[in-house]
């Protein structure tokens, strides 16, 4: 998603936050192991524990053995997919905090539109992570946030030109020709502004349209185009066997 630019800088741009990480390193797979709670937990156990019977000492070996423990269990596929799966979920709770504190300047109304569109990704990526992936939803959720930014200077920038100061036919008036340019360039500027507020309205809108779109198709099973031919073949094997007692009979 390309950030959206203007000429004279109304519009935020900003670089996409990056990608869910995923650790591949040993080392990266060893401090995830030391520091996580569970591991964590049971070395201050094991120190209480060392301590009460060793002192010190055995305090300080006990933490060493379950040191050791979480590192030597980093081997293990198991233990390496739980690590990427907490790193995944710390990278996602900290691309959420960015977004929500980058909205909180743009007002609830805009904050509630992205937390729906936000549980709708999150509906998809449960039911179809491909199409999640496919449609770059997070990356979208990025874009809307960032023109809900610029939208939202936009409109401070019209509150700061106002309109009761702008005169509709400034030339009537008797001013000089220097305050009438520097007139006429404001009111200029209004209308750029203005144009660009409604821009940024109709590329909100379409942003939360394509989601609900996205949401809708995933929400929809798709249907086998062959979905009558296990009723058909069963209505076959009746047949058959109808025909077979009627043989039978005869």
């Amino acid at each position: 998603m390309q950030p959206l630019a203007s000429r004279n800088g109304l519009a935020v741009v900003a670089a996409p936050p990056p990608a869910l990480t995923v650790r591949h390193t040993s080392l990266a797979y060893m401090r995830g192991a030391v520091g996580s709670p569970i591991c964590v937990a049971f070395s201050v156990f094991a120190a209480c524990v060392g301590l009460g019977y060793a002192g010190l000492l055995g305090a300080f070996v006990a933490m060493l053995a379950v040191v050791g423990l979480g590192v030597t269990s980093t081997r293990y596929v198991c233990v390496r997919r739980h690590l990427d799966r907490q790193a995944e979920i710390r990278e996602r709770c900290r691309r959420e905090s960015v977004r929500l504190r980058q909205l909180r300047p743009t007002g609830p109304v805009r904050q509630q539109q992205y937390i729906e569109l936000r549980e709708l990704v999150e509906q998809v990526e449960r039911t179809d992570p491909r199409e999640a992936a496919r449609f770059e939803l997070q990356d979208l959720l990025d874009h809307f946030v960032r023109l809900a930014i610029a939208h939202q200077r936009c409109l401070e920038a019209l509150r700061v030109a106002g309109s009761h100061d702008l005169p509709q036919n400034m030339y009537a008036l008797d001013r000089s020709k220097r305050r009438r340019d520097i007139i006429a360039r404001r009111m200029q500027h209004r209308e750029e502004c203005l144009r660009r507020v409604e821009r940024l309205s109709d590329e909100l809108e379409a942003i939360d349209e394509l989601v609900r779109l996205v949401a809708q198709r995933v929400a929809c099973p798709m249907i086998d185009p062959d979905l009558g031919r296990e009723i058909e073949r069963r209505l076959w094997e009746l047949d058959e066997v109808d025909a077979a007692y009627d043989q039978l009979s005869a």
